[in-house]
């Protein structure tokens, strides 16, 4: 399934965080997801635009990679 824009945000955070801080600080997924959301609530809608085109792009590549693909919740 392909990830939505604030997934991508959040994976785009904790790699910047496991640059700066070190993979320690990056392993606490609970800390890094908290953070996530609390920036991203505070972000420009330029930033959160930009991450929507980014899914919006991620979605094109994996329609194109799983043409057959149907989302089927459990």
């Amino acid at each position: 399934r392909p990830q939505n824009n604030f997934v991508l945000y959040r994976r785009n955070l904790h790699a910047i965080i496991a640059r700066e801080q070190g993979s320690a600080t990056a392993k606490n997924f609970k800390l890094v997801s908290n953070l996530a959301a609390k920036k991203w609530a505070d972000e420009s809608n330029e930033i959160k635009q930009l991450f929507e085109i980014i899914a919006d792009c991620a979605k094109k590549v994996h329609d194109y990679t799983y043409p057959e693909y149907v989302y089927q919740p459990r």
